[in-house]
């Protein structure tokens, strides 16, 4: 393994529809770990826009 290579613990987050709430989670998160990757199951609101604005990565299924 090349030893230059940093590991970083994350948080992993998946989600449904919960754009009221993405924000808070992520934003919580961050406050502890650097990175938080939100995994989006096809939401048919605004969690993805609210996950990103928040600092969160994200992964988006294409399908539920």
């Amino acid at each position: 393994m090349n030893s230059n290579l940093r590991k970083l613990p994350c948080a992993i987050v998946p989600c449904f529809n919960e754009e009221a709430n993405i924000a808070r989670v992520v934003r919580t998160v961050r406050k502890h770990l650097d990175v938080c990757i939100v995994i989006d199951d096809f939401s048919n609101d605004a969690t993805a826009k609210q996950a990103m604005d928040a600092g969160a990565r994200l992964l988006r299924h294409e399908r539920n």
